[in-house]
């Protein structure tokens, strides 16, 4: 039997670039956004970037195709590591990470 949904916001898929300034080594950072909600976001990082879930971060999402989520392209996000998964690094050649929306 498939576990129920926990999440809050249902999620939807996007394909568009992010950049994302991080906090712990203040530095900038490119990934790509796979889906979005209105709570968070999925996105791919490259491997070498030092994520960990509760660091914060300041997102800046490329063009958004669906009108309901265009304020995040207006301007940049705050947001909190939720969670990292290295394991889509062999299948993805990036790692999949999860954040939440400091404002939703």
């Amino acid at each position: 039997m498939p576990a129920p949904e926990k999440r809050t916001h249902p999620r939807y898929p996007l394909a568009t670039s992010v950049q994302f300034y991080h906090g712990p080594s203040q530095r900038d950072f490119p990934g790509r956004c796979a889906d979005i909600s209105h709570g968070g976001m999925l996105m791919y990082v490259p491997s070498t970037v030092p994520v960990q879930p509760g660091q914060p971060i300041r997102l800046s999402v490329g063009s958004v195709s669906r009108p309901e989520f265009a304020m995040f392209s207006e301007k940049p996000v705050d947001a909190t590591i939720v969670r990292v998964d290295r394991g889509t690094f062999i299948s993805e050649g990036n790692i999949a990470v999860g954040v939440r929306f400091a404002v939703v």
